[in-house]
Protein backbone atom coordinates (compact mmCIF):
# COMPACT_ATOMS: atom_id res chain seq x y z
CA UNK A 1 0.00 0.00 0.00
CA UNK A 2 3.11 2.33 0.68
CA UNK A 3 3.37 2.31 -3.17
CA UNK A 4 0.11 3.40 -3.97
CA UNK A 5 1.20 6.70 -0.88
CA UNK A 6 4.45 7.04 -2.81
CA UNK A 7 2.98 6.93 -6.13
CA UNK A 8 4.78 4.49 -7.36
CA UNK A 9 2.04 2.44 -8.38
CA UNK A 10 -1.76 3.83 -9.42
CA UNK A 11 -5.22 2.95 -6.90
CA UNK A 12 -7.60 0.79 -8.06
CA UNK A 13 -11.07 1.64 -9.17
CA UNK A 14 -13.82 -1.48 -8.45
CA UNK A 15 -16.79 -1.73 -9.53
CA UNK A 16 -18.81 -4.90 -7.81
CA UNK A 17 -21.58 -6.57 -9.57
CA UNK A 18 -24.18 -8.75 -8.05
CA UNK A 19 -24.44 -11.62 -10.33
CA UNK A 20 -25.92 -14.30 -8.03
CA UNK A 21 -28.22 -14.97 -4.45
CA UNK A 22 -28.13 -18.06 -3.03
CA UNK A 23 -31.23 -18.90 -0.96
CA UNK A 24 -30.71 -18.18 3.25
CA UNK A 25 -32.11 -21.10 3.96
CA UNK A 26 -29.55 -23.26 2.98
CA UNK A 27 -27.64 -24.08 5.97
CA UNK A 28 -25.21 -26.97 5.13
CA UNK A 29 -21.79 -25.87 3.82
CA UNK A 30 -21.04 -28.52 1.46
CA UNK A 31 -24.63 -28.49 0.12
CA UNK A 32 -24.33 -24.31 0.03
CA UNK A 33 -21.00 -24.78 -2.04
CA UNK A 34 -22.18 -27.22 -4.30
CA UNK A 35 -25.15 -24.96 -5.55
CA UNK A 36 -23.34 -22.07 -5.54
CA UNK A 37 -20.63 -23.46 -7.87
CA UNK A 38 -23.16 -25.30 -10.16
CA UNK A 39 -24.88 -21.76 -10.08
CA UNK A 40 -21.91 -19.71 -11.11
CA UNK A 41 -21.21 -22.14 -14.17
CA UNK A 42 -24.91 -21.62 -15.20
CA UNK A 43 -25.13 -21.33 -19.14
CA UNK A 44 -27.44 -18.04 -18.81
CA UNK A 45 -25.06 -16.55 -16.21
CA UNK A 46 -22.25 -17.01 -18.34
CA UNK A 47 -23.71 -15.44 -21.16
CA UNK A 48 -24.91 -12.39 -19.47
CA UNK A 49 -21.28 -11.91 -17.69
CA UNK A 50 -19.55 -12.66 -21.66
CA UNK A 51 -22.20 -9.91 -23.05
CA UNK A 52 -21.30 -7.57 -20.24
CA UNK A 53 -17.45 -7.75 -20.60
CA UNK A 54 -17.99 -7.13 -24.52
CA UNK A 55 -20.27 -4.55 -23.73
CA UNK A 56 -18.04 -2.70 -21.67
CA UNK A 57 -14.72 -3.08 -22.75
CA UNK A 58 -14.06 -0.46 -25.02
CA UNK A 59 -14.99 1.54 -22.28
CA UNK A 60 -12.91 0.08 -19.51
CA UNK A 61 -9.93 -0.32 -21.15
CA UNK A 62 -10.12 2.96 -22.90
CA UNK A 63 -9.93 1.91 -26.51
CA UNK A 64 -10.80 5.83 -27.57
CA UNK A 65 -7.69 6.65 -26.00
CA UNK A 66 -4.33 6.53 -27.89
CA UNK A 67 -0.65 6.53 -27.15
CA UNK A 68 2.60 5.18 -28.79
CA UNK A 69 3.80 1.97 -26.83
CA UNK A 70 7.47 0.72 -28.23
CA UNK A 71 7.07 2.82 -30.88
CA UNK A 72 3.81 1.70 -32.20
CA UNK A 73 0.65 3.53 -32.09
CA UNK A 74 -2.14 1.56 -30.07
CA UNK A 75 -5.51 2.22 -28.68
CA UNK A 76 -5.96 1.69 -24.84
CA UNK A 77 -4.72 -1.46 -22.94
CA UNK A 78 -5.50 -5.17 -22.38
CA UNK A 79 -7.46 -6.79 -19.68
CA UNK A 80 -7.46 -9.99 -17.67
CA UNK A 81 -10.36 -12.11 -16.78
CA UNK A 82 -9.83 -14.34 -13.89
CA UNK A 83 -12.07 -17.33 -13.43
CA UNK A 84 -12.74 -20.23 -10.44
CA UNK A 85 -11.88 -23.23 -12.11
CA UNK A 86 -10.86 -25.04 -15.94
CA UNK A 87 -14.51 -25.62 -16.26
CA UNK A 88 -15.12 -22.05 -16.09
CA UNK A 89 -12.25 -21.15 -18.10
CA UNK A 90 -13.33 -23.66 -20.85
CA UNK A 91 -17.12 -22.23 -20.95
CA UNK A 92 -16.29 -18.68 -20.55
CA UNK A 93 -13.87 -19.30 -23.91
CA UNK A 94 -16.61 -20.51 -26.02
CA UNK A 95 -19.02 -17.54 -25.02
CA UNK A 96 -16.75 -15.34 -25.95
CA UNK A 97 -16.01 -16.85 -29.64
CA UNK A 98 -19.73 -17.34 -29.96
CA UNK A 99 -20.33 -13.82 -28.90
CA UNK A 100 -18.12 -12.38 -30.78
CA UNK A 101 -18.52 -14.15 -34.22
CA UNK A 102 -22.06 -13.68 -34.05
CA UNK A 103 -21.33 -10.00 -33.36
CA UNK A 104 -18.34 -9.51 -36.19
CA UNK A 105 -16.31 -8.02 -34.01
CA UNK A 106 -12.28 -8.15 -33.95
CA UNK A 107 -11.27 -9.04 -29.88
CA UNK A 108 -7.89 -11.16 -29.80
CA UNK A 109 -9.39 -13.27 -26.82
CA UNK A 110 -6.61 -16.07 -25.60
CA UNK A 111 -7.06 -18.57 -22.18
CA UNK A 112 -4.22 -20.33 -20.86
CA UNK A 113 -4.64 -23.20 -17.45
CA UNK A 114 -3.10 -26.40 -15.94
CA UNK A 115 -3.33 -28.60 -13.70
CA UNK A 116 -3.55 -27.34 -10.17
CA UNK A 117 -3.50 -29.28 -6.73
CA UNK A 118 -5.59 -27.13 -5.17
CA UNK A 119 -7.85 -26.69 -7.93
CA UNK A 120 -11.16 -27.29 -5.66
CA UNK A 121 -10.00 -25.08 -2.36
CA UNK A 122 -12.96 -23.36 -1.60
CA UNK A 123 -11.27 -20.31 -0.46
CA UNK A 124 -9.74 -19.90 -3.95
CA UNK A 125 -6.52 -18.90 -3.02
CA UNK A 126 -4.26 -17.88 -6.04
CA UNK A 127 -2.66 -21.78 -5.78
CA UNK A 128 0.97 -22.55 -8.25
CA UNK A 129 0.21 -24.24 -11.57
CA UNK A 130 1.86 -27.37 -13.22
CA UNK A 131 3.40 -26.71 -16.89
CA UNK A 132 3.06 -30.57 -17.20
CA UNK A 133 -0.34 -31.12 -18.77
CA UNK A 134 0.06 -34.69 -18.04
CA UNK A 135 -2.11 -34.61 -15.54
CA UNK A 136 -5.23 -32.38 -17.11
CA UNK A 137 -7.90 -34.85 -18.05
CA UNK A 138 -8.40 -35.87 -21.35
CA UNK A 139 -11.37 -33.15 -22.14
CA UNK A 140 -9.53 -30.44 -20.51
CA UNK A 141 -6.73 -30.98 -22.25
CA UNK A 142 -8.35 -31.43 -25.85
CA UNK A 143 -9.67 -27.82 -25.28
CA UNK A 144 -6.83 -26.12 -24.00
CA UNK A 145 -5.15 -27.77 -27.34
CA UNK A 146 -8.09 -26.44 -29.39
CA UNK A 147 -7.59 -22.95 -28.16
CA UNK A 148 -3.54 -22.61 -28.12
CA UNK A 149 -4.67 -23.59 -32.15
CA UNK A 150 -6.73 -20.46 -32.27
CA UNK A 151 -3.74 -18.86 -30.91
CA UNK A 152 -1.63 -20.49 -33.77
CA UNK A 153 -3.90 -19.34 -36.15
CA UNK A 154 -3.94 -15.62 -35.44
CA UNK A 155 -0.29 -15.11 -34.92
CA UNK A 156 1.08 -18.04 -37.07
CA UNK A 157 2.67 -20.49 -34.11
CA UNK A 158 2.95 -23.97 -33.57
CA UNK A 159 2.35 -24.26 -29.91
CA UNK A 160 0.73 -27.33 -28.49
CA UNK A 161 0.13 -28.73 -24.80
CA UNK A 162 3.29 -30.98 -24.96
CA UNK A 163 5.65 -29.56 -21.58
CA UNK A 164 7.35 -27.78 -24.24
CA UNK A 165 5.15 -26.81 -26.55
CA UNK A 166 2.99 -25.10 -23.55
CA UNK A 167 5.92 -23.54 -21.79
CA UNK A 168 6.60 -21.94 -25.51
CA UNK A 169 2.88 -20.75 -25.54
CA UNK A 170 3.39 -19.75 -21.91
CA UNK A 171 6.24 -17.05 -23.08
CA UNK A 172 4.72 -15.73 -26.12
CA UNK A 173 1.26 -14.88 -24.57
CA UNK A 174 3.14 -13.23 -21.86
CA UNK A 175 5.30 -11.29 -24.07
CA UNK A 176 1.93 -10.62 -26.41
CA UNK A 177 0.32 -9.17 -23.42
CA UNK A 178 2.85 -6.87 -22.69
CA UNK A 179 3.05 -6.00 -26.30
CA UNK A 180 -0.46 -5.48 -25.99
CA UNK A 181 -1.05 -7.53 -29.18
CA UNK A 182 -3.58 -9.72 -26.79
CA UNK A 183 -6.96 -7.78 -26.03
CA UNK A 184 -8.19 -10.28 -22.85
CA UNK A 185 -7.26 -13.47 -21.67
CA UNK A 186 -9.17 -15.69 -19.29
CA UNK A 187 -6.96 -17.41 -16.51
CA UNK A 188 -7.43 -19.06 -13.35
CA UNK A 189 -4.36 -18.82 -11.93
CA UNK A 190 -1.82 -18.33 -14.10
CA UNK A 191 -0.78 -14.91 -14.85
CA UNK A 192 -2.16 -13.68 -11.08
CA UNK A 193 0.56 -13.00 -9.32
CA UNK A 194 4.16 -12.03 -10.69
CA UNK A 195 3.19 -11.07 -13.93
CA UNK A 196 3.76 -7.33 -14.78
CA UNK A 197 2.09 -5.67 -18.11
CA UNK A 198 2.23 -2.12 -17.93
CA UNK A 199 -0.42 -2.01 -20.74
CA UNK A 200 -2.76 -3.84 -18.83
CA UNK A 201 -5.77 -1.77 -16.84
CA UNK A 202 -8.78 -4.14 -16.54
CA UNK A 203 -8.91 -7.01 -14.44
CA UNK A 204 -12.34 -9.06 -14.62
CA UNK A 205 -12.86 -11.14 -11.42
CA UNK A 206 -15.34 -13.98 -11.27
CA UNK A 207 -13.58 -16.15 -8.64
CA UNK A 208 -12.75 -16.22 -4.84
CA UNK A 209 -10.24 -14.17 -3.71
CA UNK A 210 -8.49 -13.34 -0.15
CA UNK A 211 -6.13 -11.17 1.56
CA UNK A 212 -2.11 -12.00 -0.11
CA UNK A 213 -4.09 -13.69 -3.29
CA UNK A 214 -6.57 -10.75 -4.03
CA UNK A 215 -4.17 -8.56 -3.32
CA UNK A 216 -1.68 -9.86 -5.96
CA UNK A 217 -4.55 -10.59 -8.64
CA UNK A 218 -5.83 -6.78 -8.25
CA UNK A 219 -2.30 -5.44 -8.86
CA UNK A 220 -1.77 -7.03 -11.85
CA UNK A 221 -3.76 -3.75 -13.43
CA UNK A 222 -1.97 -0.54 -11.04
CA UNK A 223 1.82 -0.99 -13.04
CA UNK A 224 2.43 3.09 -14.06
CA UNK A 225 2.86 3.29 -17.96
CA UNK A 226 1.78 7.41 -19.24
CA UNK A 227 -1.04 9.82 -18.51
CA UNK A 228 -3.39 8.11 -19.90
CA UNK A 229 -3.60 5.07 -17.36
CA UNK A 230 -4.95 6.94 -14.15
CA UNK A 231 -5.95 3.90 -12.23
CA UNK A 232 -6.07 0.13 -12.15
CA UNK A 233 -9.65 -1.71 -12.90
CA UNK A 234 -10.93 -4.01 -11.12
CA UNK A 235 -14.73 -5.67 -11.81
CA UNK A 236 -15.74 -8.30 -9.57
CA UNK A 237 -18.75 -10.62 -10.46
CA UNK A 238 -18.52 -12.31 -7.11
CA UNK A 239 -19.05 -10.22 -3.87
CA UNK A 240 -15.74 -9.62 -3.09
CA UNK A 241 -15.84 -6.22 -0.99
CA UNK A 242 -15.72 -7.50 2.52
CA UNK A 243 -12.85 -9.53 0.87
CA UNK A 244 -11.47 -6.55 -0.20
CA UNK A 245 -12.15 -4.52 2.86
CA UNK A 246 -9.99 -7.10 4.99
CA UNK A 247 -6.78 -7.52 2.40
CA UNK A 248 -6.56 -3.52 2.40
CA UNK A 249 -6.73 -3.58 6.62
CA UNK A 250 -4.40 -6.43 6.58
CA UNK A 251 -1.97 -5.34 4.23
CA UNK A 252 -2.17 -1.46 5.06
CA UNK A 253 -4.20 -0.07 7.42
CA UNK A 254 -7.84 0.19 8.09
CA UNK A 255 -8.13 3.64 6.81
CA UNK A 256 -5.97 2.64 3.48
CA UNK A 257 -9.09 2.17 1.51
CA UNK A 258 -9.71 6.04 0.78
CA UNK A 259 -5.76 5.81 -0.33
CA UNK A 260 -6.15 2.50 -2.66
CA UNK A 261 -9.45 2.58 -3.79
CA UNK A 262 -10.69 5.55 -6.11
CA UNK A 263 -14.49 6.36 -5.34
CA UNK A 264 -17.53 5.03 -7.79
CA UNK A 265 -19.15 7.94 -9.85
CA UNK A 266 -22.10 8.01 -7.86
CA UNK A 267 -19.77 8.76 -5.30
CA UNK A 268 -18.11 11.86 -7.01
CA UNK A 269 -21.27 12.91 -8.12
CA UNK A 270 -23.71 13.09 -5.24
CA UNK A 271 -20.93 12.69 -2.13
CA UNK A 272 -20.01 10.58 0.43
CA UNK A 273 -18.99 9.92 3.77
CA UNK A 274 -15.18 9.12 4.71
CA UNK A 275 -13.95 8.79 8.60
CA UNK A 276 -17.05 10.22 9.75
CA UNK A 277 -16.69 13.41 7.83
CA UNK A 278 -18.83 14.41 4.53
CA UNK A 279 -17.13 14.98 1.02
CA UNK A 280 -19.05 16.81 -1.35
CA UNK A 281 -19.82 15.54 -4.53
CA UNK A 282 -20.36 17.22 -7.79
CA UNK A 283 -24.20 18.23 -7.32
CA UNK A 284 -22.56 19.96 -4.32
CA UNK A 285 -20.18 21.94 -6.10
CA UNK A 286 -22.49 23.56 -8.64
CA UNK A 287 -24.60 24.50 -6.42
CA UNK A 288 -22.32 26.52 -4.50
CA UNK A 289 -21.14 27.96 -7.84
Amino acid sequence: MDAINDGNVLPFRIDYLDTMRMADDVKDAKVRAINTERAFLDSDRIKEITKYILDHFDQKTKRNSFYSHQGVRVAGFNSIFAVSSIPAAMKYYTEFQRQLSESGRNLRIATIFSYSANEDDPEDAVSDEEFDNDKLDKTSRDFLESAIADYNAIFNMTFNTSAEGFQGYYKDLSQRMKDREVDLVIVVNMFLTGFDATTLNTLWVDKNLKQHGLIQAFSRTNRILNSVKTYGNIICFRNLKEATDKAIALFGNKEAGGIVLLKTFDDYYNGYEENSKCKSGYIAAIRKS
